[in-house]
C-alpha cells in the first residue's frame, strides 16, 4: 500500500501516530518508524521535557565525568519530520482514539505508543538514593567524606523490587577505584542485594565475572539479602539480619503515575502482549520503563520500541514483518578501569558473553539498534548515516581474550596519547576528536581526560 489513510471526521488524513514520552523508547520508535515509512505516517511526539538525557552515564559525574550527553528534542523532531508538542498525556479515550493532554487539548490518533517512562521513589527507608543526575551532588559529598576518612563504612543496597541493578554495581566499583587511586585506606565497602547472584540477570557466567570484580576491589558481597531499612547505624535485612554501616546508598524503585483510561497494574505498570499492544485497548502500544517487563533498562526499552513500531506500521497497512519481543541484555559495566561488556539472552539457557572489548558496535551505553548509531554520530560528529546498522560483535575466545584486551588497551592509549600531542601542538579540535575515539572505545574517559576535554573546549570557546 503506497499511501496509508485513516478516516477522521469524514475526511481522509495520514495515518497518525502519537508517541507519548521523550526517553529511549520514544526516540527509538521515531527512528524505527522513519527508517522506512517517512512519507507514509504522520508522527507526533508529546513530551513535557525539552531534552533527552543519556541518564546511564550519570554514574560517572561524582568521579569527574562530564554531565550526561543531552539531545535537543526540538531539533531531533525537526530532523525526522515529527511534530513536537510540549505536553503530557492525562487521559486515554480508547473507544474514541483520542488522548486528553494536561493542557486541556485532546488529540486524535490512529496509533498511540505509550513510552511514558517511570518515576523513581525511595524503596529503602533511610538510605540515600542514586537514580541519576539529580542525586550526583549528594553522592559527590559522600565520596569526599570517604576520601578524607571522615566516613568509614558504606553499603550499596539493591531493594527487592529493583531488577536492573547494574548502575549500583558501577557506583560501587567506581567508588572503590576512586578511593584506591586517592590512597585512602580503612574504608569498608559492602554490596547488599536481594539477588541470589551478583547481577544475576546475566546468568552464571556474567555473575561470576562481577563477583570477581567486587572481590578484586575488596567490596564485601551479601547476596540473597533483601534490605528493608537503614536506621542510621545498621542496614536491616529481611529475616532479621543486620549490617553495621554509617551510610547506605540504594537504587530507587520505579512506578508509573496513574493515567485515566489505561489498564494499569501494580505500581502503575502497563501490560502488553508480545507485540507490545496494550492489553484491553485497541490501537494502543507501550514500550520502555512504563511497560510490564520487570527489567528496566535502556537497551530493552529500545528493543520493545522496535517491536511496537513494526506492529504500528503493520496496523497502518504497511508490509512489514513484526518481530516478537525476545529480550537480549547488553550491559557496559563501568569499573574505573576498563569497562566490562556483558551480553546475554534474558531467561535463555546459553551462557553470557563478557569481555573488556566491545561486544556490540557502536559500544554505547544504550544499545538501541537505531538510537545507538544515531547518538554515536551526534555525539562524536562522525560522518555517515545516523541509521547505520547496529551490530553485535563476536566475543573473544578464551585463548584470544588476553590478546584482544591488549589490542584494545593499546588503541585506547594511542587515542589518549594522540590527543595530548595534538593539544600541545595547538590543534585542539583534533585533540577533542581523539578523545571522542577514546570515549567510544572505553565508554567513559578517565577523569583526568574528562577535565582536559573541558579545558580544551573552554580554550576553543575563548579563541573563537
Amino acid at each position: 500500500m503506497s499511501a496509508v489513510r485513516a478516516q477522521q471526521a469524514g475526511s481522509e488524513t495520514e495515518f497518525r501516530v502519537l508517541i507519548a514520552g521523550g526517553g529511549v523508547a520514544a526516540l527509538e520508535a521515531v527512528l524505527a518508524l522513519r527508517e522506512h515509512h517517512r512519507g507514509e505516517l504522520a508522527v507526533e511526539l508529546v513530551c513535557p521535557e525539552a531534552e533527552f538525557i543519556l541518564r546511564p552515564l550519570a554514574v560517572t559525574q561524582p568521579f569527574g565525568g562530564d554531565l550526561p550527553p543531552r539531545l535537543d528534542l526540538g531539533e531531533f523532531c525537526d530532523e525526522h519530520d515529527v511534530t513536537l508538542r510540549r505536553d503530557r498525556i492525562a487521559e486515554v479515550w480508547g473507544d474514541q482514539q483520542r488522548a486528553l493532554l494536561d493542557s486541556g487539548e485532546d488529540v486524535f490518533y490512529d496509533a498511540l505508543l505509550l513510552a511514558l517512562g517511570a518515576t523513581p521513589y525511595s524503596a529503602l527507608p533511610g538510605a540515600d538514593l542514586f537514580g541519576g543526575t539529580v542525586d550526583a551532588p549528594r553522592f559527590g559529598e559522600l565520596l569526599e567524606e570517604l576520601t578524607r576518612g571522615s566516613a568509614k563504612r558504606l553499603a550499596f543496597a539493591v531493594p527487592a523490587e529493583v531488577r536492573w541493578s547494574l548502575p549500583l554495581y558501577e557506583i560501587a566499583l567506581l567508588t572503590a577505584h576512586h578511593l584506591r587511586e586517592a590512597g585512602t585506606t580503612g574504608v569498608e565497602l559492602a554490596f547488599v542485594t536481594h539477588e541470589t547472584e551478583p547481577l544475576g540477570v546475566f546468568g552464571a557466567a556474567g555473575s561470576g565475572r562481577v563477583a570477581e570484580l567486587l572481590a578484586e576491589m575488596e567490596i564485601e558481597l551479601f547476596t540473597d539479602s533483601p534490605p528493608e531499612r537503614f536506621d542510621g547505624e545498621q542496614l536491616l535485612l529481611h529475616g532479621g539480619g543486620r549490617i553495621q554501616t554509617s551510610h547506605v546508598v540504594a537504587l530507587p524503585g520505579l512506578r508509573v503515575p496513574s493515567v485515566t483510561g489505561l489498564p494499569q497494574g501494580r505500581r502503575g505498570f502497563i501490560g502488553t502482549d508480545p507485540e507490545m499492544r496494550v492489553e484491553g485497548l485497541s490501537r494502543v502500544w507501550a514500550a520502555g520503563d512504563a511497560s510490564w517487563f520487570p527489567i528496566k533498562q535502556g537497551g530493552l526499552a529500545a528493543q520493545q520500541a522496535d517491536v511496537a513500531a513494526a506492529s504500528i506500521a503493520s496496523a497502518a497497512g504497511l508490509e512489514v514483518e513484526v518481530p516478537v519481543f525476545r529480550p537480549i541484555l547488553r550491559g557496559a559495566l563501568l569499573t574505573g578501569g576498563e569497562p566490562e561488556f556483558i551480553r546475554a539472552e534474558v531467561g535463555g539457557k546459553g551462557s553470557a558473553d563478557f569481555a573488556s572489548t566491545p561486544l556490540w558496535w557502536p559500544p554505547r551505553k544504550v544499545a538501541g539498534a537505531r538510537l545507538a548509531p544515531y547518538l554515536d554520530r551526534m555525539l562524536t560528529g562522525a560522518p555517515g548515516d545516523p541509521l547505520s546498522a547496529f551490530e553485535d560483535l563476536e566475543g573473544p575466545t578464551a585463548d584470544r581474550r588476553t590478546e584482544a584486551e591488549r589490542e584494545h588497551r593499546e588503541a585506547l592509549e594511542l587515542s589518549l596519547t594522540s590527543a595530548d600531542h595534538d593539544a600541545r601542538e595547538g590543534h585542539l579540535e583534533q585533540a577533542l576528536r581523539w578523545l571522542d575515539v577514546a570515549e567510544r572505545l572505553n565508554v567513559r574517559l578517565p577523569s583526568e581526560y574528562a577535565e582536559r576535554r573541558q579545558s580544551w573546549r573552554n580554550q576553543l570557546a575563548e579563541n573563537s
